[in-house]
């Protein structure tokens, strides 16, 4: 085992290392010690707002805040520190949603390696550049991780560099299970932990080291409903998912790993599957709740606590925050959608007279009853009960339900005819 070996056998080549299936506990601990110096130990904190809300005892694990701002730096770094001088030499190749990539490119940029990272082109932009940043080539290919993967696998061939899989690699899933070695050493109980699923190599090798250390706790992994393969293979049921667009790219991988699925069906207790909606709901909530940025795979755990609360209430639940690397414009949408969600940007259709002055009495009235108006259209031909009246549509800023819900009533009592536009309802039209 790596973890017994001399420094000579620690330098045998990493093509010959993942001849093995297996990862060991010895691994684990070898792992920590090797990329201790370069890996900072990220927080684990509790969540008073967060407990409140949940009626569980909700500590956070911010894997976000590490430098490329995710968990993926662990099993990148493990991976690279075990290369022979001649794969170092020639270089290394990874396929990647961007996470891996980012961990790969950085690590790589370190330690002088030449590194290439083949990304599908679906990636958020943000994700490219910050991999461009250290000096990586970058290759987009493919619309999805599996046809990047296939990509990368006959490139790694063509030009003789070591493959570094994101999730179905030994060393890779070892750096990861120092995760669980982490948690044990900053908490000394908790009843549940939560963490998102891709290819299985962060719950993979943490369960596989909390297993052990802490044989009576839960562990549950949590992927998306159109990427449910992990859960599926985990409980032998079909789901019919249909991959698609997610805002969880980071774990929209099609199969778990050879290597990490043995993992996941010794040692996790349970597997879920969170909504597209659900995920933009935890992204939204840790960030006004907690003030911290996560990407939509970052923010799954949160999502399955949220759909779960029966399950957890009144336990001490770890939620593992993976990553924060989110594309800006995907970020604007979810903080958009989350105001829509929470009724603190509503829209109303209100029908008025056609005559002079009637627009200026109603965005009046909605100044006195509190409402912000951001948006206004004025549709004269296209609406309106009769010739003699046009529909007003508006976007307000609001306070939330019950300043919507009185507003409404109060337009109404004026002789107003005002409704609000339920989510849809404009592109049905």
């Amino acid at each position: 085992m790596k973890g017994r070996d001399s420094n000579t056998q620690v330098e045998q080549t990493h093509a010959a290392e993942n001849l093995r299936s297996d990862v060991t506990l010895a691994d684990v601990y070898a792992a920590r010690e090797r990329i201790a110096a370069d890996i900072r130990i990220t927080p684990c904190t509790r969540s008073a707002t967060l407990s409140a809300m949940t009626g569980a005892e909700v500590w956070l694990k911010f894997e976000n805040l590490h430098f490329t701002s995710s968990f993926k730096e662990r099993g990148a770094l493990n991976a690279l520190l075990l290369l022979s001088q001649a794969q170092r030499d020639k270089g290394v190749v990874a396929m990647s949603a961007g996470n891996h990539a980012q961990a790969m490119a950085y690590h790589g940029q370190r330690l002088g390696l030449p590194t290439t990272i083949v990304m599908p082109l679906s990636t958020p932009n943000a994700k490219v550049e910050a991999t461009r940043v250290f000096g990586a080539e970058i290759l987009l290919r493919g619309d999805d991780f599996d046809q990047a993967r296939a990509f990368t696998e006959v490139l790694a061939q063509e030009r003789g560099l070591t493959l570094v899989h994101p999730f179905d690699d030994v060393d890779v899933i070892a750096g990861q299970g120092t995760l669980g070695l982490e948690l044990a050493d900053q908490l000394s109980h908790f009843d549940d932990l939560i963490v998102p699923v891709g290819g299985g190599g962060l719950l993979g090798g943490t369960s596989l080291v909390l297993r052990s250390l802490r044989p009576d706790l839960r562990i549950t992994g949590v992927q998306m409903e159109r990427y449910s393969a992990a859960v599926e293979a985990f409980t032998g049921e079909s789901r019919a998912a249909i991959p698609g667009n997610t805002v969880a790219e980071g774990i929209a991988v099609k199969q778990p790993g050879r290597r990490t699925l043995p993992l996941l069906q010794s040692n996790v207790d349970d597997m879920c599957c969170v909504s597209e909606t659900a995920v933009e709901q935890a992204v939204f909530t840790l960030l006004e709740i907690e003030k911290t940025v996560t990407e939509g795979a970052g923010a799954a755990g949160l999502a399955a606590l949220m759909d779960n609360l029966e399950r957890y209430r009144g336990r001490k639940v770890v939620v593992v925050l993976t990553g924060g690397n989110v594309d800006m414009m995907i970020l604007s949408s979810i903080l958009q959608r989350g105001l829509v969600r929470s009724h603190r940007l509503a829209q109303l259709k209100v029908e008025i007279p056609d005559l002079p002055g009637a627009l200026g009495q109603l965005t009046q009235a909605i100044g006195e009853l509190g409402g912000n108006i951001v948006e206004l259209e004025h549709h004269r031909a296209f609406a309106g009960s009769t010739v003699r009246a046009t529909q007003i549509e508006l976007s307000l800023q609001l306070r939330g339900e019950a300043e919507l819900e009185a507003l409404l009533r109060a337009l109404n009592e004026m002789g107003y005819e005002a409704q609000s536009i339920i989510e849809g309802e404009r592109d049905a039209r």
